[in-house]
C-alpha cells in the first residue's frame, strides 16, 4: 500500500513546493519559501523522495535477479537437452 502512495504524496509536495517557489517570485513579502511549513515540506519530500528510490533500487533488483535465475534455468534446460542427444547418439552408434 505504501508503495503507491509514496509516488502520489511525492508529485503533490513537489507540486506545491513550485507553486510557493512561483509566488515567492512573484511575491517575495509573503515568505512563502522561507517559512518553518516550507522547511518542513522539504524534509518530507527529501524523506519520501529517498523512500521512492529504496522502491525504486529494489524492484530492479529484483527484476535483475529474475533475469538471471531465467537464465540459468534455461542454460540448465539447455545443457539437459544437450546431455540427452549426446547420450542417445551414443546409443544409436
Amino acid at each position: 500500500m505504501l508503495r503507491k502512495i509514496v509516488p502520489h504524496v511525492a508529485i503533490i509536495i513537489s507540486g506545491m513546493y513550485l507553486v510557493f517557489f512561483l509566488i515567492d517570485r512573484v511575491n517575495s513579502a509573503m515568505a512563502f519559501i522561507n517559512n518553518n511549513i516550507t522547511k518542513r515540506l522539504i524534509l518530507v519530500l527529501c524523506v519520501i523522495s529517498v523512500i521512492e528510490a529504496a522502491y525504486i533500487m529494489r524492484e530492479d533488483r529484483q527484476k535483475i535477479r529474475q533475469q538471471e535465475a531465467r537464465a540459468a534455468e534455461a542454460r540448465r534446460r539447455r545443457e539437459e537437452q544437450r546431455a540427452m542427444r549426446d547420450e542417445y547418439n551414443r546409443y544409436i552408434r
